[in-house]
């Protein structure tokens, strides 16, 4: 399974959430597309004959319910807002019974500036956690050593690091990172960001994302120690023990 593989697989994972029998006039369903807009759930209004089951929506992934929840607390949930700081996924500490089986993963385009902020959050997580692997593709090795005062920073803490980017000129050479020059095409295309937790998963966490047009990327951000684990994988095997 590619990195391009591992996007469509989680993107096949796509939830459902259903609004049954909303009342006549609400605009709840529309406002939870919009506020849904970058997360992995299609939201749709379904009418029963009957009008029941009335006053809930049900959360499911393909044939399995993942969760019921009254419709006035989806309401309160668009209405209030729970979207972390500068709109980077869920704080779902109010919302859990649906929300939580979102598992944080945002999916949606980005610009370079976007997926650097992304960059920057998952590696200063791995540096407050202080134990565990990161694994950062860069596309290329000028990318990388436009960071190093950053990663000459993050090699002296106690992480495991590896950085990888196609060979477009310098050699990188940084104390306390691994880098891997890989001239590889998904090398070149791939932007991503792997932190594998320290062991724990609520720590764990990945930016994964290809570039589609010039600084133009498609992807996703995920919290979900299930696909954080598919990626540090796949990176694993085929490029960090896979080749000496």
């Amino acid at each position: 399974m590619s990195l391009s593989e591992i996007i469509e697989y989680v993107k096949g994972n796509e939830k459902t959430l259903v609004v049954f029998n909303p009342p006549t006039g609400s605009t709840l369903v529309s406002d939870l597309r919009d506020y849904f807009t970058t997360q992995n759930v299609t939201v749709r209004g379904e009418q029963t004959a009957s009008g029941s089951p009335a006053g809930i929506a049900v959360l499911q992934l393909d044939d399995e319910v993942l969760a019921s929840v009254p419709l006035n607390q989806l309401q309160e949930l668009v209405d209030g807002g729970a979207l972390r700081s500068g709109g980077l996924g869920i704080d779902d500490t109010d919302y859990h019974e649906i929300l939580g089986h979102l598992k944080e993963t945002t999916f949606t385009s980005y610009n370079k500036r976007r997926m650097v902020l992304i960059s920057h959050e998952v590696e200063d997580r791995a540096m407050r956690v202080n134990t565990g692997r990161l694994l950062t593709g860069f596309q290329y090795n000028s990318k990388l050593l436009d960071q190093r005062t950053l990663y000459e920073q993050l090699g002296t803490t106690n992480l495991e690091i590896h950085t990888f980017g196609a060979p477009d000129g310098p050699t990188v050479d940084i104390e306390g990172v691994t880098h891997h020059a890989e001239d590889i095409e998904e090398i070149r295309r791939s932007w991503f960001v792997v932190f594998d937790g320290g062991g724990q998963d609520r720590y764990k966490t990945a930016l994964l994302a290809t570039e589609q047009a010039p600084n133009q990327f498609y992807g996703f951000w995920s919290d979900d120690p299930g696909v954080v684990d598919r990626i540090d994988d796949y990176l694993d095997r085929a490029y960090v023990q896979a080749k000496p």
